[in-house]
């Protein structure tokens, strides 16, 4: 079942987090703690929208993010999306951004953007559904010491 999620769903998200995000290709080391407050500070974000693909008991697929202001209206900022590792390959993250895309447009959301290392699945999946690399952005990152 597709659909919205809300602050009740955290134990579920952080449970499927930890399962994609510490196995491969990332091989991250989150605990459910860190996981824990990673993700409510997405939940607690202002234009906060989540959506997931349910079966059973499990968050299967996940997409969470938030909308944004901008001069040509609003747009959805995806912070994170993932699917399980065991359901990968099996359509569930292009039908769940089918499902988030219906949200974004009853919200009057234009425009999607998101971060993804390159290289990876990610970056093939993000770009077969739409998705195209802005050659004149770059990202940068400092680590203050």
């Amino acid at each position: 079942m597709f659909r919205r999620l809300d602050q009740e769903d955290i134990n579920l998200c952080v449970s499927s987090f930890i399962d994609v995000f510490n196995g491969p290709p990332w091989n991250d080391d989150w605990k459910q703690e860190q996981a824990r407050l990673y993700l409510e500070d997405i939940f607690q974000t202002p234009g906060f929208i989540g959506v997931g693909f349910q079966h059973q008991e499990t968050l299967e697929g996940v997409i969470l993010g938030n909308v944004k202001r901008w001069y040509s209206g609003k747009e959805f900022f995806i912070q994170e999306m993932f699917v399980l590792n065991a359901s990968q390959g099996k359509g569930i993250g292009k039908k769940l951004m089918a499902h988030l895309e219906d949200v974004l447009e009853e919200e009057d959301v234009q425009d999607l953007a998101l971060l993804t290392d390159k290289g990876i699945d990610a970056e093939f999946f993000y770009k077969a559904n739409g998705f195209n690399e802005i050659e004149r952005l770059i990202f940068m990152a400092k680590t203050t010491e």
